[in-house]
């Protein structure tokens, strides 16, 4: 089979990473930059893997690229891959599913602001009162934004479970070294990682809103709150680094081998 992974870096751990068990498994392997494909390649398989830099601009060269080249599957195709990234529309499309209250308008504070297209954790905002939502804004200007429901027992605290298909392979429960000075648990903003096992109830909100959201892998973000598991983003190109390491288990592979069935699948 022949892989073509879309990623700005190609040196970065989760791409460095899908390199290598694909070519374990004896398979061809590319690497192209989503922000400017030279033609691309015919690949059977292809792994996506769009940053928020130059968003646009990649999501468009991905659509090209499926819609000319046509590989037999792509690992999270549009139009699921960007339901998923813009965190507003992935939440609307997943409003059935317990997760924090979205606003329209805020009269209510604290109050989290995020940048819809942003992601490990920049571009999220603690908004205590007007004024440092004000500032929020202006720093924000014409970015999508979407404003949510901080869920204070949480503070510093969340959940990234890594599905794969049907199953959860792996989660993490990821804490920021000092919560009342940084909200935000991301491992890239110096939070700590431990592998741990999801209740039956989290593990099917997780691999529901993966199908709902109509993808093939992903990272979903939740936390444990006093109302239950609640979602708060589901990411279409997780990082592999910070739970692999932690829960020991070869997640590239998983996903490697995850792609390979949904290729015979349609083979066959």
């Amino acid at each position: 089979m022949i892989f073509l992974i879309l990623s700005r870096v190609s040196n970065i751990y989760s791409s460095r990473r899908l390199v290598q068990e694909i070519k374990n498994r004896r398979h061809s392997v590319y690497i192209e930059n989503p922000e400017s494909l030279c033609g691309g390649i015919s690949a059977d398989i292809l792994i996506p893997r769009l940053g928020s830099f130059r968003y646009e601009n990649s999501l468009s060269n991905l659509i090209h690229l499926q819609e000319t080249k046509k590989p037999k599957v792509t690992l999270n195709g549009h139009p699921a891959f960007h339901n998923a990234r813009n965190k507003k529309l992935a939440l609307q499309i997943l409003a059935t599913f317990p997760q924090p209250q979205l606003f329209t308008q805020v009269n209510t504070y604290p109050v989290v602001v995020k940048d819809c297209l942003a992601s490990q954790g920049d571009g999220v905002f603690l908004c205590n009162n007007p004024k440092e939502l004000a500032d929020c804004l202006y720093k924000l200007k014409g970015r999508e934004l979407l404003f949510q429901e901080f869920i204070t027992e949480s503070r510093g605290h969340d959940i990234r479970a890594l599905v794969i298909g049907p199953r959860v392979i792996a989660a993490m429960e990821r804490v920021s070294k000092n919560p009342e000075i940084e909200f935000r648990a991301n491992i890239s903003l110096g939070g700590l990682a431990t592998s741990i096992s999801l209740t039956k109830e989290e593990e099917n909100i997780c691999t529901a809103a993966v199908k709902r959201l109509g993808l093939d892998y992903a990272g979903v973000d939740l936390i444990r709150s006093h109302r239950g598991p609640l979602v708060l983003e589901v990411n279409p190109c997780p990082g592999l680094e910070g739970i692999e390491k932690c829960s020991q288990i070869n997640i590239a592979k998983e996903i490697i081998l995850y792609s390979e069935q949904l290729f015979h699948r349609i083979r066959s």
